[in-house]
Formats: structure tokens, C-alpha cells, sequence
């Protein structure tokens, strides 16, 4: 059980049974859009959700972890990265929760159906790719985190940043492979190269796709090798890639990127945000019957 200002709080029992409250007015706006988009989320079951806690002093300030590593939160922009790293580390300091089922949603009086993904199951050479590759990214993501080090305080504000004492938060949903060591040899580095696609993946021969993996800051592959990975992880669906897109936001990722790269790294990361963003788009008109 977690408990909010406002009158709001989340309870699960062992069972999965779960009761919860979104708060009073609009004072939890991002926990209740959240909630929505998970129970709106095809095959969703509580029992996916691994850890939540609402922040017991600021409305609207939560986090929330689910068994496949996705995570979703909100906090004011000063605290973003610590957050992240809580929820990137959470996998490797605490046990897995055992899928249970038979969950009951009573929040609001709304019952979820115990349904599970559909998902085809992933060859498994494929799957075993798809697993290193995001293993290691995630690790080369936190120790660029770990580089760049903890934003100032927002209660210390500098003249430099203005920062005010109580920032409104933010969404913020990124998925992260629950595989990532307790620690690790790495030490403490910005990206200086891309994490590119392993070349096993990359075997689309389409005379386009030939020529964009062959341009100068190409990430080499295509949408079509980037679609074969990102469907060997098993949780190919719309807002599994929306997640996953927002890790390559190029913003995002050159934060994490070397001064003298940043720019390089900008880019190639922005066109794997494009060609995930026009994965999602199929997926939804898949979804859609093709409209």
C-alpha cells in the first residue's frame, strides 16, 4: 500500500486484488492518465506490476515498475535522472514478484479481465540477440547517467538555472531490461558511439535500405532489421515501442552523449526514433484494420 496527498493511494494484496484512488480534482492528472493507459493496454494484468509508490508529500509524483522492466512515473525535471536510475537498478537489488493471477481491478469500480500478451513466440537465436543487445545498451545508458552525476537540488535554486522550489512534474516512461547486473566493470562513461543493431540483425538487402545503412552517421540498419530485433523481445506491441522510442529521443540521448560527439549522436539516435515511431504507426493501423 502507498498513500498521496489529495486523498490518493494504491493498494495490491498478495492475491492481486487491487484497490486504488486517483485523488481529489486534477491533483494526480499524470497517475490517472497512467492508470488509464494500462487498463486500456491490451493483456494488461496488475499482477504485471512489480513495484509502485506515490510520493507522500508532493501530489503527482510516483513511480511504477511492471515485471517486463517498463517503467512509468512523473517528477519535476531536476530529479528526472535519479528516478531513472532507481528504476533502471530496480531489477538488480530486488527479487522478481511471481506472476500471479486472477487479478482484480476495484479501483473505481472498473474490473480487469486476467488476460495475458499475445505475443508469437520469438526464435530463440534471434531472442538471444535481441537480449545482449539490450542488456548492453542499458548498461552503456547507465553508466552515461552515472557520468553526467546528480542535478543540483531544486530547494538550492542558482541564479544560472532558476530552478523554483517546487517544479511541477513530468511524465516520464522508459523501458529498461530487468536483466542489468547489480554491478558492473564498466566505469562511468559518456556514449562516444552508437549502440548499433548486432550485424546478424542487419541483413535487409533492399537496394533503399543498402544505400541509407551505407550514408555517412547511419546507425547501419534499416526499419526492416530494426523491426526483426525489436519483435524478438516478445513485447512487441503500440505502447511497448511508444516506451521504447522514448529512449532514443534525441534530447534525451545526447545528455548522455561526449561533448564532442553530441552532435553525431544526436542525429543517429533521432533516426532510430523515426524509424521506431513508424513501427508504432503500423502497429496501429494494424490495429485499426488498416485505416
Amino acid at each position: 500500500m502507498t498513500w498521496g496527498p489529495e486523498g490518493a493511494f494504491f493498494a495490491m494484496s498478495e492475491y492481486g486484488d487491487v484497490v486504488y484512488r486517483l485523488g481529489d480534482g486534477d491533483s494526480w492528472e499524470i497517475y490517472e492518465e497512467t492508470v488509464g493507459e494500462w487498463k486500456a493496454e491490451k493483456g494488461f494484468s496488475w499482477s504485471d506490476l512489480a513495484f509502485i509508490t506515490l510520493d507522500p508529500t508532493t501530489s503527482d509524483q510516483f513511480i511504477a515498475i511492471r515485471n517486463d522492466g517498463t517503467w512509468a512515473g512523473s517528477i519535476d525535471d531536476v530529479n528526472e535522472d535519479a528516478l531513472e536510475r532507481f528504476a533502471l537498478n530496480f531489477f538488480a537489488k530486488a527479487k522478481r514478484r511471481q506472476q500471479r493471477s486472477g487479478s482484480k481491478d476495484q479501483g473505481n469500480g472498473v474490473e480487469t479481465p486476467n488476460t495475458t500478451p499475445t505475443n508469437p513466440q520469438p526464435d530463440r537465436a534471434t531472442q538471444a540477440l535481441y537480449e545482449q543487445w539490450s542488456k548492453d545498451t542499458s548498461s552503456l545508458f547507465v553508466a552515461a547517467l552515472a557520468a553526467i552525476g546528480t542535478p543540483t537540488s531544486p530547494s538550492s535554486p542558482t541564479p544560472e538555472t532558476d530552478i523554483p522550489l517546487r517544479p511541477k512534474p513530468r511524465k516520464l516512461q522508459v523501458r529498461s531490461q530487468p536483466t542489468i547486473p547489480t554491478t558492473t566493470s564498466t566505469p562511468p562513461i559518456l556514449l562516444i558511439a552508437f549502440p548499433y543493431l548486432p550485424p546478424a540483425i542487419t541483413t535487409c538487402t533492399l537496394p533503399s535500405c543498402t544505400l541509407s545503412k551505407s550514408e555517412p552517421l547511419s546507425i547501419k540498419a534499416c526499419r526492416h532489421d530494426v523491426e526483426v530485433l525489436l519483435r524478438a523481445s516478445g513485447l512487441y506491441s503500440y505502447e511497448w515501442l511508444r516506451q521504447e522510442r522514448l529512449k532514443w529521443h534525441p534530447d534525451r540521448f545526447g545528455r548522455l552523449c561526449e561533448e564532442g560527439w553530441r552532435a553525431e549522436g544526436r542525429k543517429m539516435a533521432e533516426e532510430m526514433f523515426k524509424i521506431i515511431e513508424g513501427l508504432m504507426e503500423e502497429v496501429k493501423r494494424a490495429e485499426d484494420g488498416g485505416f
